[in-house]
C-alpha cells in the first residue's frame, strides 16, 4: 500500500497518540481514525436529523411497497443519507406507478432531501427555480452548497420561532426562540461529517417544569441555565450541538464518531433507547450482510447525580455504555432484532476494555468482572401485512430469576414491553395513516444500585420519558390533506405510580433500588400513589418551502393525582426550518 510522507507523518503521531494514558475510548476514537487514513474507504455521507413525520413518511413507502428493505432498517434511527438514497432508488416502478399523486409528491421530497445520494437522473427536481444571489438556494434543500471532486459541503440555517399562551396560566405566555446552522457533506468522498449547533431560550409549562424539578434533569438536553434562577418559570437557556465523522472501512461496514442520539424501534415510544436524553458521545459501527443489519456502540454518558462540590466546581461525572442490537429480516415482511446493553461506571483505566469485544454476550463479561453493572437484553419486531399494516414490538428483560419469578409480585421481576400497529390509508381514505401503541414498565425496571449505572443520562431516562411502574397507550392520527399539508391528532392515556412518604415504590428510576422499598414480594404496576394522564395534542404543519414549515398547535393535559384534577390548556404557532419538532408527551 502506498503512503505519502505526510500520511507517514500523520500515522506517526497517532502512534504517539495511542503510547500515551488517554482513557480507552479515546485511543478506540484514535484507532478508527487511524483505520480511515490507511484504508480505500468507499462514500461517506450524514445522517438525517430524527424527526417523526420524516420516519414516517419512510415507513409509509417501506409499508406500500409490500416489501422490507435490506438497507434501511427502520428500527435502527436515523438514516444514513447515502442509504436512504438507495432504497428510494430501489423501489421498483410498479409499486411507485400505485404510488398516489401525494405519496409520489413525498417521494419526490425525499429524493431532493437526499439529492446528492440519489440517482443524477433525478438531481433536476431538487433545483430551485430561482436561486438568491446566483451562489445561494441552488439546491431546494440547501442555503448553500458546493462540490467538486474533493469536498461536498452543505450549509442550511435552523431556526424556530414559536409562541402561544398558556390558557390554565393567566394566559401566561408561551415561546420557542431557536437560531443556529447545520453543515454537513464529505471530503474525497472518505470522510463524510456533520455539526449542527443552536443557541435556544424556551418557556416550560407546569407539566413540564414538575417533570423537570422531580428529575433535576432538561428533555433532550444537557447543562440548561434558568433564567433569573426561577424554579417556578423554569425558562430555559441552553445551547445544543451535534457534530460526528462517518467513515466506511469496506462495502458493508460503517463507522461514525462524535456527540449525537440515537432511537432503536418502529414506534412512537422506544423501551429500549430513544433520543429523549442529552447527546452523547458514541462511537457506532454497523455492519450490513445482505439481510442482516449489526449494529453496535459504544458511549460515553454524564452522571449528573454524583455531587460536584461547591459551586459545581467538579466535572461531570462519566458514566459509560456498550450496546449492540442484531436484527435480520427473516422474510420479505418480518424482521426480528435482538439486543444488549450494560451500563456501568468508570474503572481506574476510565472504559472497561472488556466491552470493546463488539460480538460478546455482555452478561458473560459481567459476571466474568464479578462487577455491579447493570446488564440489560431484549427483544423487537416488525411484521408488515397486505401493503397496508405494519405490525411492532418491544420486548425488554432487566433481571431474571426462575425461582422467584415464580412468587407473586417479586421486586426483581423486571421488565417492558410495547405492542403497536400501525395502518396506512384508514378505511380506503388516503393519505389518512392510524397508530395505537401500548407501553408499560415494570417497577423498578432501568433503576440500579449505583447512580453509575441505571438507565440515565444526565438525569433523564435513556428509553421511555416515564421511566418505569407505568401502563400507557397511545392513539394517533396522521393525514396529508393536501401535498404540503400535514394533520395530527394524538390521545395519550396513561397510569403510573409516585412515590409517596420517601417509599420508592419503582417509578423513579434515579433512585437506588434497593433502598426504600415497601417489600420484596407484591408489587405491582401502578403501586405507590396512582397518577392517571389523559393528553390531547392536535398539530396543523404547512409547508413554505422545503423544510421550512408553519405551525399550529393545542395541548390539552389533566392529571388526576390523589384526586386531584391539574389541567394544561396550550395554544402555540410558529415558524420552523430545519428544526424537527419534539414532543412533550408525558
Amino acid at each position: 500500500m502506498h503512503f505519502s510522507v505526510k500520511k507517514v507523518i500523520i500515522i506517526t503521531k497517532f502512534v504517539a497518540l495511542l503510547e500515551t494514558r488517554l482513557m480507552p475510548l479515546r485511543i478506540f476514537s484514535a484507532v478508527v481514525i487511524l483505520c480511515f487514513l490507511i484504508t480505500d474507504s468507499l462514500a461517506q455521507s450524514a445522517f438525517v436529523p430524527l424527526d417523526a413525520q420524516y420516519s414516517h413518511q419512510v415507513d409509509r413507502l417501506e409499508i406500500k411497497s409490500g416489501v422490507l428493505s435490506n438497507t434501511v432498517h427502520t428500527s435502527i434511527k436515523p438514516f444514513e443519507r447515502i442509504e436512504l438514497g438507495d432504497f428510494l432508488s430501489q423501489l421498483d416502478t410498479l409499486s411507485f406507478l400505485k404510488l398516489n399523486p401525494t405519496d409520489k409528491w413525498n417521494y419526490y421530497y425525499l429524493i431532493t432531501d437526499n439529492w446528492e445520494w440519489s440517482d443524477s437522473s433525478f438531481h433536476s427536481i431538487s433545483n430551485s427555480k430561482v436561486p438568491f444571489l446566483k451562489y445561494f438556494l441552488k439546491k431546494k434543500n440547501d442555503f448553500y452548497n458546493n462540490q467538486n471532486q474533493d469536498y461536498d459541503i452543505h450549509v442550511s440555517p435552523i431556526f424556530q420561532f414559536a409562541g402561544g399562551t398558556n390558557f390554565t396560566d393567566n394566559n401566561a405566555s408561551q415561546f420557542i426562540n431557536t437560531r443556529g446552522v447545520e453543515i454537513r457533506g464529505h471530503v474525497n468522498r472518505k470522510l463524510g461529517f456533520y455539526t449542527g449547533f443552536t443557541e435556544n431560550q424556551q418557556s416550560s409549562p407546569d407539566y413540564i417544569a414538575d417533570y423537570i424539578m422531580l428529575n433535576k434533569g432538561f428533555p433532550y438536553q444537557g447543562y440548561t441555565k434558568v433564567s433569573n434562577d426561577d424554579s417556578l418559570k423554569l425558562k430555559q437557556d441552553f445551547l445544543n450541538a451535534q457534530g460526528y465523522l462517518v467513515f466506511n472501512p469496506s462495502k458493508n461496514v460503517m463507522i461514525k464518531f462524535g456527540h449525537s442520539t440515537n432511537f432503536i424501534g418502529n414506534g412512537i415510544r422506544s423501551m429500549i433507547l430513544s433520543d429523549f436524553s442529552s447527546p452523547y458521545l458514541n462511537l457506532v459501527s454497523e455492519v450490513k450482510l445482505g439481510r442482516m443489519q449489526y449494529f453496535n456502540m459504544l458511549a460515553q454518558m454524564s452522571n449528573n447525580q454524583v455531587d460536584r462540590g461547591v459551586n459545581n466546581t467538579i466535572a461531570v461525572s462519566p458514566k459509560y455504555m456498550a450496546f449492540h442490537h442484531l436484527n435480520f429480516n427473516v422474510t420479505r415482511k418480518f424482521n426480528l432484532g435482538l439486543y444488549e446493553s450494560v451500563l456501568f461506571g468508570p474503572r481506574p483505566t476510565g472504559f472497561e476494555l472488556n466491552y470493546l469485544n463488539p460480538i460478546i454476550f455482555y452478561r458473560f463479561v459481567e459476571s466474568l468482572l464479578g462487577s455491579a453493572d447493570n446488564a440489560i437484553v431484549g427483544a423487537d419486531f416488525k411484521l408488515n401485512i397486505a401493503k397496508s399494516i405494519s405490525l411492532y414490538g418491544q420486548y425488554v428483560l432487566d433481571e431474571f430469576n426462575q425461582k422467584e419469578n415464580k412468587k407473586d409480585g417479586w421486586w426483581g421481576k423486571k421488565n417492558a414491553g410495547q405492542l403497536g400497529f400501525k395502518i396506512i390509508d384508514v378505511a380506503g381514505i388516503k393519505q389518512l395513516d392510524w397508530q395505537v401503541e401500548y407501553n408499560y414498565a415494570r417497577p423498578y425496571i432501568y433503576s440500579h444500585y449505583t447512580t453509575h449505572s441505571n438507565y440515565v443520562n444526565y438525569n433523564i431516562p435513556l428509553a421511555h420519558p416515564l421511566g418505569a411502574n407505568f401502563k400507557e397507550m397511545i392513539s394517533e392520527f396522521r393525514y396529508q390533506a393536501i401535498k404540503r399539508l400535514f394533520l395530527k391528532g394524538t390521545y395519550m392515556y396513561y397510569m403510573k405510580g409516585l412515590d409517596t412518604d420517601n417509599v420508592n415504590y419503582g417509578g423513579n428510576i434515579l433512585l437506588n433500588n434497593r433502598e426504600g422499598r415497601p417489600s420484596d414480594y407484591g408489587n405491582f404496576i401502578g403501586q405507590g400513589s396512582e397518577n392517571k394522564v389523559h393528553f390531547v395534542n392536535l398539530t396543523a404543519s404547512y409547508m413554505l418551502m422545503h423544510n421550512m414549515f408553519l405551525d399550529l398547535g393545542y395541548t390539552w393535559r389533566m392529571s388526576n393525582f390523589e384526586s386531584v384534577n391539574s389541567t394544561n390548556k396550550l395554544f402555540s404557532f410558529g415558524i420552523r426550518w430545519n428544526a424537527p419538532g419534539k414532543s412533550y408527551m408525558f
